[in-house]
């Protein structure tokens, strides 16, 4: 697969090359789209023909064996497989609360306006959710070659916050990317991309064996070539339609309107984000249930001006997000340059002030209680599981926390206990409320990753430098279980910053954990004769909780245990057990009983590590033959009942 930086710098050439050219872009990529088709095209046909010719000739040839049926049916399955994910049964279908045809005729009538003027196709649907967002979501109902089904999706928090005319200017602009005048082309190979993102993930996890983990193992060979260089291209062409849709949307309204609705949905989206859910979300701890009264509750918080400090750094914030390789959208500084607007005057202007009229007031006008009804509880039957799970998991920490042994901040030095009391707060009650516990657990142990982690996540989010230097410890740590979360967050926070240079250095060190990552996998999954091993290193302990597991196997005779000396991520240890049932049975009843034996003791054997099982009948019977010849890695006998190590640390 392609690295980070390899993608980043096909983007920018891409980009180079076809700049104020959408027109030949296009076709290059329609190419490319051409060309994946042909490809999987003829890799099916020729399953499926080279099938059909060899099973057509083991029937009407009996004389050459059963065998060439055999192969030509396994090729015909398998190629009618292939069919089968390019196609998938059934279509995406976007949650939220229909707008019926007799509800609100003036957002259907804007809606009809802006469909004919821009030559849209039809949209199936409306759904109403209680996401601060609109998007148009095509759906293709038969995978890669398409078919799809629109709907057009409105958030009611957004139609709170804006006017009417920002919410034209925001509907011009999620239409202007199926508009037949301008980009409907582009959002054709918008839809097929997805199609193939999803083929290709879907390939990726392909657990097929024999014949068929062979052929899959082909196709998945040309999409590791192709998928980066088609979505490279799809991507660069994805950006331009959004810098396509905001003109269009300038055209249909003005560009003042477009530009007070991008500015509006940046900086309203960091002040529901960062206040009001946030605040919402604390009520967990007092109240069983959610509210009914979510509309309501966000009509509220669009009218008020938020305090100066967060206001101005809101706005901040919203202007020094860069453009980045994670998201097709631009950043605002760059989309507003494009429509002509300065962001410098966007930025004099402050926090957008909540307008007269709102765009729910103006356009769903007397059918706007039921259908803030209607979210409020769409609303409150999404989040009630989750609500009420969170609220007796808080329930439970006030509980421990008033007990003299349980105080928020634990008396003990056990950094293990002390790391769990922390997980338990950050899981339910966030980073803020866990403040003190992960300060606790670092001083008990400077060194601990998870908690260094959650807390250099903390500091970033209340704007400390130091913030950003103990996620950096973390990313330089390369671990398995930690590096993963603190790139993301690092990528996030100088992408949002403008630090081009620091978030191509996160990048970089991102690409190198995914490699040793994926080596470690690979590392993880393939046991051959000639790997290192080494005694197991466990305790007595946890040796018995081995033995009893054993014990359980009525099969089970003898068995051995040892690590497998790792290369990459050496802390994620892996232990080859060796299990083996009578030998005086037949060869058939022994192998059978052992396979029988793997299965069961995946499930019940606990080990600090991940467990892989072999035994002389199986396919690792050469490596189970030399774990078996050294005597010291024996850990079980039954006709011994105990093995001499368990005795021992």
């Amino acid at each position: 697969m392609m690295d980070r930086g390899r993608f980043d710098d096909l983007v920018e050439c891409i980009e180079d090359r076809f700049a104020n050219r959408p027109g030949a872009l296009a076709r290059h990529t329609w190419l490319w789209l051409l060309l994946g088709y042909a490809v999987v095209i003829l890799l099916t046909g020729l399953l499926v023909g080279g099938g059909l010719a060899v099973f057509v000739a083991g029937i009407f040839r009996p004389g050459i064996g059963i065998v060439p049926v055999i192969i030509g049916g396994m090729l015909m399955t398998f190629g009618l497989g292939q069919v089968g994910a390019l196609v998938p049964v059934g279509s995406y279908d976007p949650a939220g609360r229909p707008l019926r045809s007799d509800e609100a005729p003036e957002l259907h009538q804007l809606i009809t306006l802006l469909q004919r003027d821009l030559e849209c196709p039809r949209i199936h649907q409306i759904l109403l959710t209680e996401d601060f967002n609109a998007a148009i979501v095509q759906a293709s109902r038969l995978g890669i070659f398409g078919w799809s089904r629109s709907s057009l999706i409105l958030g009611v928090p957004l139609l709170l916050a804006a006017s009417p005319q920002e919410t034209a200017s925001i509907l011009a602009h999620e239409f202007g990317h199926i508009s037949k005048r301008h980009g409907r082309q582009g959002n054709r190979i918008h839809l097929m991309h997805q199609s193939w993102e999803q083929l290709f993930l879907k390939l990726q996890q392909n657990s097929g064996s024999g014949f068929i983990r062979i052929a899959g193992t082909l196709v998945l060979q040309f999409l590791n070539w192709y998928w980066p260089r088609f979505h490279a291209r799809a991507f660069v062409m994805s950006r331009q339609n959004e810098y396509m849709a905001d003109r269009i949307a300038v055209e249909a309204t003005n560009a003042e309107s477009t530009a007070a609705a991008l500015w509006r949905i940046d900086c309203t989206g960091q002040m529901l984000e960062h206040q009001f859910w946030k605040n919402l979300w604390a009520e967990t701890s007092t109240a069983p249930d959610p509210p009914d009264n979510l509309c309501e509750r966000l009509t509220i918080a669009c009218r008020e001006a938020p305090n100066a400090g967060n206001a101005s750094g809101w706005c901040d914030h919203a202007l020094q997000r860069v453009t980045n390789n994670e998201d097709t959208h631009p950043c605002l500084s760059d989309r507003l340059c494009a429509i002509g607007v300065s962001s410098r005057q966007m930025r004099s202007e402050g926090f957008p002030a909540a307008p007269h009229v709102s765009a729910a007031e103006g356009l769903l006008t007397e059918d706007l209680r039921q259908i803030q009804e209607g979210i409020n509880q769409l609303w409150r039957n999404t989040v009630l599981s989750i609500w009420r799970d969170r609220h007796r998991r808080i329930a439970v920490i006030d509980r421990l926390r008033q007990e003299p042994k349980q105080s928020p901040v634990s008396t003990s030095t056990d950094p293990t206990e002390l790391w769990k009391q922390a997980r338990r707060i950050l899981d339910v009650q966030g980073l803020d409320a866990a403040e003190p516990n992960l300060r606790q657990v670092l001083q008990v142990k400077p060194d601990h990753i998870g908690a260094t982690l959650a807390l250099g996540q903390l500091r970033l989010g209340q704007g400390h430098e130091d913030g950003e230097d103990l996620l950096q410890h973390v990313l330089g740590l390369q671990t398995a279980e930690w590096t993963q979360a603190a790139g993301d967050a690092l990528e996030r926070h100088f992408s949002q910053t403008g630090q081009r240079d620091s978030l191509k250095h996160v990048r970089q060190q991102m690409d190198a954990f995914e490699k040793a990552r994926a080596a470690a996998e690979e590392e993880r999954t393939e046991i051959r004769r000639g790997d290192v091993f080494a005694s197991h290193g466990l305790t007595a302990t946890e040796l018995r909780s081995v033995h009893a597991a054993l014990l359980k196997q009525e099969h089970c005779l003898v068995a051995w245990l040892v690590q497998k000396e790792m290369q990459h991520f050496p802390e994620e240890r892996l232990f080859v057990v060796c299990v083996d049932s009578s030998t005086r049975t037949s060869r058939g009843l022994r192998a059978d009983r052992n396979d029988r034996m793997i299965t069961s003791l995946l499930l019940t054997l606990e080990l600090p590590g991940r467990p892989f099982i072999v035994n002389p009948t199986g396919e690792f019977k050469a490596v189970a033959h030399r774990i078996m010849k050294t005597s010291d890695w024996k850990i079980f006998d039954r006709s011994e009942h105990a093995s001499p190590s368990l005795t021992a640390e």
